[in-house]
């Protein structure tokens, strides 16, 4: 959601990060502006998850201060090194000089901001598909990527070819695991979205060490289901 007093309770909640999603939720470049200004003022790191293939978006929304972009469907080698191009300044991509507004959201100058970006801005690219896990390690190889990040629903929908997929199930669970080993070999972050406490800590068991655990709606649901429990009207 893109309210920015909804995000501002999160920020000052204990995730360490929060992920805007410009891909299916409802944040524009107005809302990610102002709530990345917000969430970083708050002391947490925040990301943004782009609209397929935005690598115009991806220059932008590093520009307004996010420390991190996840870019969906990368399924080859080359959409890997056109996602680091535009999320990485030279010589590990070609990200458009413009840094002064971010420099100033971190309250460092502009020389500070350049020499530091390249490592301390995540790219993290969206594994989703049969073709993105056969295509992994050449995606891993790609100077500029940090790490990949697990979307298990369409990951399971490619995979098992169920419409209704079981994200975590019996189909794909080996290769979830698989795709960790992948990404903590080469020395990169392996990432992965899901949505209860018992799935994280199987996946940080399996080497998973970011890990986005929930949504805003599912905990505005799960707080109204723990305020009415037991109510007697």
């Amino acid at each position: 959601m893109g309210d920015a007093q909804l995000v501002g309770a999160l920020a000052r909640s204990s995730f360490d990060a929060i992920v805007l999603d410009m891909q299916h939720g409802f944040h524009d470049q107005t809302s990610a502006l102002h709530n990345l200004q917000l969430i970083a003022s708050l002391g947490k790191s925040p990301l943004v998850r782009l609209p397929l293939h935005r690598w115009d978006l991806c220059e932008k929304v590093l520009d307004f201060g996010a420390l991190g972009v996840i870019a969906p469907m990368i399924n080859t080698q080359e959409q890997a090194q056109s996602f680091a191009n535009s999320a990485k300044y030279p010589k590990l991509g070609s990200r458009s000089y413009a840094p002064r507004h971010a420099a100033n959201v971190y309250g460092v100058s502009t020389p500070e901001y350049l020499h530091a970006a390249n490592e301390c801005t995540l790219a993290l690219a969206q594994i989703e598909t049969k073709q993105a896990y056969d295509n992994i390690d050449e995606i891993l190889a790609v100077d500029g990527i940090d790490g990949v990040f697990l979307g298990p629903s369409d990951f399971a929908i490619s995979v098992t070819g169920e419409m209704v997929p079981e994200s975590y199930g019996a189909g794909t669970i080996d290769l979830v695991r698989e795709i960790a080993e992948k990404a903590r070999g080469t020395g990169k972050i392996a990432a992965a979205f899901c949505l209860d406490t018992a799935i994280a800590n199987q996946l940080q068991g399996f080497g998973y060490n970011f890990i986005s655990i929930t949504m805003d709606t599912y905990i505005i649901d799960a707080g109204v289901e723990a305020c009415t429990d037991g109510l007697v009207l």
